[in-house]
C-alpha cells in the first residue's frame, strides 16, 4: 500500500488574472473537506471520452489541491493501450478524487477531476451522490468484490471506516483456527442483509486483508448499506 502524506500543492504561473478575478473552491462529495481552488468552473472544464474526467489545465488555470498522495495505477484501456495513473485522495476519507499522467505533481500539466467527486458545498455528505470507492468493485457475473481489512479480538464486531483502499472491519474472535472469517461472514450478511451461500469470503495478500464477493447487490448498494453501519 503506497505511503500518504498530506501535501498542499499550487500553480503560481497561472494565477488569476487581477484581485477581482472570481475563485471556486471544491471540497469532497462524501466527506466534505476542502480539495481544490481554482479560478474556472467544474463544469467548465473539457471531460475525457473514456472515463468522463473533468481535466484542469494548470498552464491556464489556477490549481490550488489538498491532497494525500495514492499511488501509481496501471489500467487497460482499447486496443491494447495501457494508462498509467497517478492517483490523489481526499485528505479527510481518503477517496479516490484526482489523477495525473506523470509522476512529478509540480511538473504535471494536466489534473484530471473524478466525475461526481467533488462537490461546491463542505457539507454535503449525502451517500447517494459520492462516488463508489475503488474498494468496492463490480465484477464479471454481477458480482461485487469488497477489499477488507480485519482486526482480530476487538470489543466487537463493527465497521469502522470505508475509504479508498478498504473497508476497516472489527471482530471480536481471533484469527485462530478460522473464527474470526467465520464471525465476518455473519457480520457482514447482517449489514447486508444477505445470506452466507450470497457471499465468498477469499483471503487476500495477508491474513488481515479479506476480500469478500456478495451476489445479488449491485456495488452502490454494498456501498450504501456499508456507509449506514459504520461505528467509527
Amino acid at each position: 500500500m503506497p505511503k500518504r502524506t498530506t501535501h498542499t500543492y499550487s500553480s503560481e504561473d497561472a494565477a488569476p488574472d487581477g484581485p477581482d478575478s472570481d475563485l471556486f473552491v471544491y471540497y469532497c462529495k462524501h466527506c466534505g473537506s476542502h480539495l481544490l481552488i481554482t479560478d474556472t468552473q467544474l463544469q467548465k472544464m473539457p471531460k475525457r471520452k473514456t472515463d468522463k474526467a473533468y481535466v484542469l489545465d494548470k498552464n491556464k488555470h489556477l490549481a490550488r489541491l489538498n491532497i494525500s498522495e495514492g499511488g501509481k495505477v496501471l489500467l487497460k484501456r482499447g486496443e491494447g493501450k495501457v494508462e498509467k495513473q497517478f492517483r490523489m485522495n481526499c485528505v479527510g476519507c481518503e477517496l479516490f478524487v484526482f489523477y495525473r499522467s506523470e509522476q512529478d505533481l509540480d511538473s504535471a500539466s494536466l489534473i484530471y477531476v473524478v466525475d461526481g467527486a467533488l462537490s461546491t458545498v463542505a457539507a454535503e455528505t449525502n451517500p447517494q451522490d459520492a462516488p463508489v470507492p475503488p474498494c468496492i468493485s463490480q465484477i464479471d457475473g454481477g458480482l461485487v468484490q469488497v477489499a477488507i481489512e480485519v482486526e482480530d479480538r476487538a470489543q466487537r464486531s463493527a465497521i469502522t471506516r470505508v475509504n479508498a483502499d478498504d473497508v476497516r472491519v472489527t471482530v471480536a474472535a481471533p484469527a485462530a483456527r478460522g473464527e474470526a472469517n467465520n464471525e465476518l461472514l455473519e457480520f457482514m450478511g447482517k449489514v447486508l442483509g444477505l445470506r452466507l451461500s450470497q457471499m465468498t469470503l477469499q483471503r487476500g495478500w495477508n491474513n488481515k486483508s479479506k476480500l469478500l464477493v456478495v451476489e445479488d447487490l449491485s456495488a452502490r448498494q454494498v456501498y450504501e448499506k456499508l456507509l449506514e453501519a459504520v461505528q467509527p
